[in-house]
Formats: structure tokens, sequence, C-alpha cells
């Protein structure tokens, strides 16, 4: 087993805890010992309990105590993730991938990816990294996403679409086909994209 932490005692943090323990559950050996959860946030202190788990101290406590122990991190806002990437480089940033999403075999995607469950990625495709594909969402085949995106649940990437790094997709919203969302862009919930769209749009 490989020692893990959480970073991010919250919402996330808790579906984290969920998928680890599904896909420890459906493994013939368990694969991750899950050490608890690291946060900053002052409401938190050293020892507490979240829902089953303890609370390991603020992130640099935990990296300090567990310098070994792979790290994934759960805090929805992307440029959030992007910062604390940064502060905890020396880690591994294990991807998360439910048992029940559905990924083809010719996709390619890197470290710290959140893959919910029912979530479908089709022949392909490409993920960045410490992507989140929310629940039940889907990226199209041959459809590229950039780095630290967020895809929210029943959300889809349709085919050949290229997604920035930063983008943000609430949930159900939807592209196009072979359309281009530039770096930072926003679609609100039910959204759906039918043309190109420059960095920082909201819609």
């Amino acid at each position: 087993m490989r020692d893990l932490f959480i970073v991010g005692a919250g919402g996330f943090g808790r579906e984290a805890i969920w998928t680890v323990e599904r896909i420890n559950s459906l493994s013939q050996r368990p694969v991750w010992r899950i050490l608890g959860y690291a946060d900053d946030n002052p409401k938190w202190s050293k020892g507490q309990n979240f829902e089953g788990y303890p609370i390991l101290g603020t992130v640099e406590e935990a990296s300090r105590d567990y310098p070994g122990a792979s790290v994934f991190i759960a805090l929805g806002n992307n440029q959030k993730r992007a910062e604390m990437y940064k502060r905890l480089r020396g880690h591994d940033f294990p991807a998360l991938i439910d048992p029940k999403a559905q990924i083809s075999p010719t996709t390619e995607f890197k470290h710290g990816n959140f893959i919910g469950a029912g979530a479908v990625i089709q022949v392909g495709s490409e993920l960045g990294k410490f992507d989140i594909i929310g629940s039940n969402a889907v990226v199209c085949h041959d459809a590229v996403v950039g780095d630290f995106v967020n895809l929210g649940p029943c959300s889809a990437i349709a085919g050949g679409a290229k997604v920035g790094s930063f983008v943000s997709f609430y949930a159900n919203s939807a592209t196009m086909p072979r359309i281009t969302i530039g770096d930072g862009a926003s679609i609100s919930a039910g959204t759906g994209v039918k043309e190109d769209l420059p960095a920082g749009a909201e819609i």
C-alpha cells in the first residue's frame, strides 16, 4: 500500500476519500493507506477528526511529517489547485479514477487528475494535469483539454474541441465539436458553447 493524504477537508476532499475507498474495496489488495486530511483553514486543529479521518495539520505540517506520501489536491478552484501544486513539489500526485469511470486506452492524461463516477473519456482524447472531470461528464473523441480545468457534473466537451488551461465548465454545460476555448474561460451551468471563446471569456 502507498500512503496518501488529501489536501482540503471539504466537499471535494470527502469525494476524493470516497473514491479512494471504492478503489481499495474493488482491488485484490488495498492500493492506498489514507493518512487523513491536510488543511490550512484555522477552523481545523491537528488531531481533529473529519468524517472518520484525522486532520494532519496544515499543508506544510503534513508535507513535513509525511515526506514520502502521495498527495491528492482536492481543491475545486483551478487557480488554488495550481498554487497548491507549486507548494507541494517533491510529492507524488496520483490521478484518482473512480472504478465506474470509463477511459479509452488511447486517452493520454497526466498526474493529479480526478475522474468521477460515470465519467467517460473517449478515444484519442488528451487531458492535462490536475483536471477535474466530474461525475457523468464526457470528454469526446480527439478532444484536447489543458491543465487545471474543472469539468462539472454531466458536462460534455465534444469531439475535436480544444480547451485551454484554467477553464471552468459548470454542471450540464457543453461545447459544439471542433471549437477552441481560451485559457481561463468560464462556462455557466446549462450553457452550450457554439463558437470559439477567447481567453478569459465568461458566458
